[in-house]
């Protein structure tokens, strides 16, 4: 037990002398002032201090800091907003993209039936000529325009188109032949 209150005195007295060195030495106690006056004594430093060249350079410095802070705050801010802005635009192209899409398909899908029917068309119109004589075809189909004459032409049997061109004026047929050949290329 004693030797445990002699460790306690030994560390108070370590204390004591650490707090006397940190406040400023032993000259602290020789002056003989109060903590008032030492109190006082602080105040006028941080009086003196607020006037002195460091302290304007640290105010300076805090206040260029603060300054430095609000100018990033409000950047972020900026950017946070135009980045919700960004979110809100992507989802309208996002939107009209799927819109588009659709809109494509039921074109496709439109011009499908129509390339259907303009077939069917042909088809029929092939057979319509095929089942003439060569001799009533011929005349016909040389007064047509050469892109339809040739889609007739093209859809026809050899023989049934070689019968036909035939019995067609030699500059026409020539030009329907080559405007075939053009086709098949």
């Amino acid at each position: 037990m004693i030797k445990y209150r002699i460790l306690a005195a030994v560390a108070a007295v370590k204390i004591l002398i650490l707090s006397v060195w940190m406040l400023g030495g032993w000259g602290y106690f020789n002056t003989g002032l109060t903590s008032a006056a030492v109190a006082s004594e602080g105040a006028q430093e941080t009086a003196a201090d607020k006037h002195s060249p460091k302290a304007e350079d640290e105010k300076g410095l805090l206040a260029a800091i603060n300054r430095r802070q609000k100018e990033l705050d409000a950047r972020e801010e900026d950017i946070r907003v135009k980045e919700e802005r960004l979110q809100v635009i992507r989802k309208d192209i996002e939107a009209k993209i799927e819109e588009l899409k659709k809109v494509r398909g039921e074109i496709e899908a439109f011009v499908g039936k129509i390339d259907a029917a303009d077939s069917e068309r042909v088809k029929r119109l092939v057979k319509i000529y095929e089942s003439m004589n060569p001799e009533e075809a011929a005349p016909r189909i040389e007064k047509l325009d050469t892109n339809t004459a040739v889609t007739i032409l093209s859809g026809m049997s050899e023989k049934k188109a070689a019968k036909i061109f035939e019995l067609m004026k030699v500059e026409k047929s020539v030009a329907l032949s080559q405007a075939l050949k053009i086709k098949k290329d």
